[in-house]
């Protein structure tokens, strides 16, 4: 459902399909990761690099992927084409969002207060990404230029903020 086109009308808060409510629920809670719809493949290069980050951390990673599948990836991590991700962020176990810094998913981020690692690329991305970090929404980490260590940093940075 896009709240910005549809008619005002109630809806339950918080649903989550019934098998993702099972793969995300846990002690350490979850993280959303999507590039948005312009990003349909990454280079192996770049895939292995989220990985590496991926199998450091606790949370299970859902990600909305839709490149070859790689040939072994973290149990912690989802792959899926694609995600309920205004329903995910608004789970009460979603620990961070790893966005593109586009427009709608900066606002579904900032209405669950769901802190943001930020990978902007094109467009208004690299400003609305400097903007919300500047006030403390998140951190900007350049999609080129990364390794799984910053990845790493960024996002145990957004997890463990006590803000």
């Amino acid at each position: 459902m896009d709240f910005t086109l549809e008619f005002p009308r109630p809806i339950t808060p918080n649903v989550v399909l019934g098998d993702l409510e099972s793969w995300v629920s846990g002690e350490h809670g979850f993280v959303v990761f999507t590039l948005g719809t312009m990003v349909s493949d990454l280079p192996e290069e770049t895939t292995s690099v989220f990985l590496e980050a991926f199998r450091q951390i606790p949370q299970k990673v859902i990600w909305r992927y839709t490149g070859q599948v790689p040939d072994s990836f973290p149990e912690n991590v989802k792959l899926m084409k694609w995600v309920p991700q205004n329903d995910l962020l608004a789970h009460p176990g979603a620990r961070a969002f790893i966005t593109h810094a586009g427009s709608h998913g900066l606002f579904e981020g900032l209405c669950h207060a769901v802190p943001m690692v930020m990978m902007p690329f094109l467009g208004d991305q690299a400003d609305n990404a400097v903007r919300l970090a500047s006030r403390g929404a998140g951190v900007v980490l350049d999609i080129f230029r990364h390794h799984y260590r910053g990845l790493l940093q960024g996002l145990n940075e957004v997890i463990n903020d006590t803000r």
